[in-house]
């Protein structure tokens, strides 16, 4: 069964399945389904005694290994909990997994967590499917963030203006553990000092720079034709002490979103293609209009091209990007 990140806690609560493969890049929900699964079949005291983790260090699954330890009997809990992370599968484990999966005692609870899983090996993921509960863990959508923002806030009688909620999801990539750590101190500050509404500025302050922000903005600016407006904001960046080849490979795979925006021209298709949030396909397809397609493919190049010049002692950083915003902002 395969099911959406939405339905993971519902059906973690109310179903006795004994099989999960959960995956993907929201580490932060990922961990909590995890806790829900040993809140619900652990017994107070047996938590060590009847949970084991299998790390295999990025290597392939051992089968007899996992065999071993899903044929043990919980001490005292409800179910033993194997958790195996950090693996891969080579051909013969894919091989020997899939008969173990629909063999495992009704006494433990076997979950595979991860990153990243290939689905390409179809019939491994077939067997996963078929005998458990698959679920890829992925980024909330920002309808999703702003409920949460907002409603988080809300119980501590704060209110977020819109602007400064959008900026938390933008400058912390729809990170839901770095939304939520931020929000918290955010709210404990705010009740330090009877605040009632959180604004940009405030964000501002508590919070790490919006540095995928801030490059939108240099976007806005070099679309528009403003070199003088673009290298202002570039200033602000470096003041801000940001690592210029940070902020050349963000401007580099700007133009990259930007030229797969110009080819798509559909938000729900940039959004698949790139994985990025709503409001963030909208804004690239909407800069990408400010440049032809051969003027995209030619900056995205030269990207490249000073990168090399760089790496090879050719070019000074700070002047090597300010003639590249320059040039760009040029029509």
């Amino acid at each position: 069964m395969i099911i959406k990140t939405g339905e993971l806690g519902k059906r973690i609560k109310e179903n006795e399945d004994n099989l999960f493969l959960i995956y993907g890049e929201e580490d932060f929900f990922i961990e909590r389904a995890v806790n829900s699964i040993k809140h619900k079949y652990l017994a107070s005291g047996f938590e060590t005694m009847d949970y084991i983790k299998l790390d295999f260090n990025g290597k392939s699954v051992v089968v007899d290994t996992v065999v071993e330890n899903i044929e043990l009997p919980p001490w005292a809990s409800s179910k033993r909990i194997v958790e195996v992370v950090n693996f891969d599968f080579d051909k013969e484990a894919a091989e020997k997994i899939t008969d173990v999966l629909g063999n495992i005692p009704d006494s433990t609870l076997l979950m595979f967590v991860t990153s990243k899983f290939d689905k390409r090996k179809k019939k491994l993921f077939d067997a996963f499917t078929k005998q458990g509960v698959v679920c890829e863990v992925t980024y909330l959508e920002e309808g999703m963030l702003t409920k949460y923002i907002t409603q988080t806030f809300g119980k501590s009688g704060i209110t977020i203006d819109a602007d400064a909620c959008d900026s938390m999801i933008s400058r912390f990539n729809s990170s839901m553990r770095r939304i939520d750590s931020a929000v918290k101190r955010i709210a404990v500050y705010c009740e330090s000092e009877s605040i009632s509404n959180v604004n940009m500025a405030l964000v501002d302050e508590l919070c790490e720079p919006d540095v995928y922000g801030d490059i939108f903005k240099i976007m806005d600016a070099v679309g528009m034709g403003d070199a003088s407006l673009a290298l202002i904001l570039l200033d602000n960046l470096i003041k801000m002490k940001e690592p210029l080849p940070r902020i050349r490979f963000m401007i580099a795979r700007h133009f990259r979103e930007m030229i797969c925006a110009k080819e798509l021209g559909n938000k729900n298709a940039v959004m698949n293609r790139l994985g990025s949030r709503s409001f963030v396909a909208d804004k690239l397809i909407r800069q990408s209009r400010n440049f032809t397609m051969n003027k995209l493919l030619q900056l995205y190049k030269l990207c490249y091209k000073n990168d090399y010049d760089l790496k090879h002692g050719e070019a000074d950083e700070r002047a090597s990007l300010e003639s590249f915003i320059v040039l760009a902002s040029g029509k």
